[in-house]
């Protein structure tokens, strides 16, 4: 990364570092789940996910959802950690640890809307990356969760702020990193970095996260930040919003991210966009469905 961000925005993330909340047990597991696959102790990852029981909750809850059908789902950790696999147990544990340290009053969006958006980007990224060779869905999937964690950042560490911008962008139905470059200065894109370096999430999450919105910024994982930005316009559109409207239309083929998508991977030239984008919106149904099925349902307006 050669862009520089702001000392203000440093100085405050530095000191979401030292919230209570947030589990004794994640730099331990992060640095496990950072290691090579055939390193990794599944016992040892089992053994920490259990020390904290919100993390706990949500694996077993993950585990036993639709989304792996299973006829049983598993009634202990190690077994619901061998069902999940390391890339979603990692993605648990950012989410529950990232919420954790968002106390709710300083929610300027509401914190159900906010998870709804991000599990069912994290699925559409998914969904999208089975259709194209050399993108590792797994990879995907976290890619499309942690995706807008600076708006978790400007929640807690600029609360009064975003909150202006929050209301400009519901007023002016316009994107939110729009109305936040306007009135702050600088969108949820760097404060989503400062977070993701200082916590040590990797090069993938920073990149992602940084440049989610300016797909042509991003470094050499360009091709899976195009993919995330495609997810996330979608999700927008159809109903996995941030709880109010936007007046914007997607048209893949004119988004300067498919041009990048397609450069990085020649074989979608052949893809069938018309019918793509439809089983996409069917699939939105599914995603929507699933997403209330783990979080719960969707607040009512």
């Amino acid at each position: 990364m050669t862009e520089t961000i702001s000392p203000s925005i440093l100085e405050r993330v530095s000191q979401i570092h030292a919230t209570p909340a947030i589990p004794a047990v994640l730099l331990p597991l992060l640095k496990i789940l950072h290691m090579p696959a055939d390193r990794v102790e599944m016992d040892e990852v089992a053994r920490l996910v259990s020390y904290d029981q919100a993390i706990a909750a949500q694996c077993l809850r993950m585990a036993g959802s639709p989304l792996f059908g299973l006829s049983r789902p598993p009634k202990s950790i190690p077994a619901a950690v061998m069902v999940l696999g390391l890339h979603r147990v990692e993605s648990i544990l950012l989410t529950s640890c990232v919420g954790l340290a968002f106390p709710v009053k300083s929610w300027s969006i509401d914190p159900g809307v906010f998870w709804r958006h991000s599990l069912g980007c994290a699925m559409v990224c998914r969904k999208f990356s089975e259709g194209i060779k050399g993108v590792d869905v797994e990879k995907a999937y976290a890619a499309g969760l942690l995706h807008d964690v600076g708006i978790l950042v400007n929640c807690l560490a600029f609360p009064g702020e975003f909150a202006v911008a929050v209301e400009l962008a519901r007023q002016n139905q316009i994107p939110l990193d729009e109305a936040e470059r306007a009135t702050m200065g600088f969108t949820h894109c760097e404060s989503g970095r400062a977070l993701a370096e200082q916590w040590g999430l990797g090069e993938l999450v920073v990149d992602v996260v940084a440049h989610h919105h300016a797909v042509e910024e991003s470094g050499k994982f360009r091709g899976l930040v195009a993919l995330v930005h495609l997810s996330d316009l979608l999700c927008r559109m159809r109903g996995l919003d941030y709880g109010y409207y936007e007046r914007h239309k997607v048209d893949l083929l004119a988004d300067p991210a498919w041009t990048v998508l397609l450069a990085e991977h020649k074989q979608l030239e052949t893809l069938d966009l018309a019918r793509f984008t439809f089983e996409l919106d069917e699939s939105l149904g599914e995603i929507r469905e699933l997403v209330s099925t783990i979080l719960g349902p969707a607040p009512r307006a």
